[in-house]
């Protein structure tokens, strides 16, 4: 066995430790402030784009929330939040009757709604306007949003 020899500076019992030292960069950084990504939930949707903001990709994002999702008590919501419009609207309602609804379910129910509505269900789009419209007391761009659903213009049915 042969034996190599380092200088002391070269292992670990003489050298000296490095410290990490932070760059320059990051205390100017942390003085800028936080940075905020405003970027809404596809669960509030609903409650913060206009109708003829919506694509086609967005119906599939929040039916992936959607399917993730259950409400007690709600034993056909995982139809509803694949599209049975009936279903979807049976539920929002109910939620909606609620003297002070959940806002969670609230979210998850008018999701479903907002789906059907941008297929294509006219009284989804009415269940949309008319909540939005109540809800101007609380947030008031809801008003304007409420508007939207009313001029929204149907998608074409293959």
């Amino acid at each position: 066995m042969h034996r190599i020899n380092l200088p002391p500076s070269a292992g670990t019992h003489g050298s000296r430790r490095r410290s990490w030292r932070p760059s320059p960069v990051y205390p100017a950084a942390r003085e800028n402030g936080q940075v905020r990504i405003e970027f809404p939930h596809p669960l509030s949707w609903w409650r913060a784009r206009p109708a003829h903001s919506f694509k086609d990709i967005d119906v599939v994002i929040a039916r992936l929330f959607l399917r993730k999702s259950a409400i007690i008590g709600e034993p056909h919501w995982f139809l509803g939040a694949a599209g049975d419009a009936a279903v979807a609207l049976g539920v929002a309602i109910r939620i909606l009757r609620q003297e002070r609804p959940n806002q969670v379910l609230l979210d998850l129910a008018m999701t479903a709604v907002l789906c059907v509505a941008l297929e294509g269900h006219a009284p989804a789009a009415l269940l949309l306007s008319s909540t939005l419209m109540r809800r101007s007391g609380i947030e008031a761009h809801c008003e304007v949003l409420s508007d939207t659903w009313l001029n929204a213009k149907p998608a074409k049915r293959p």
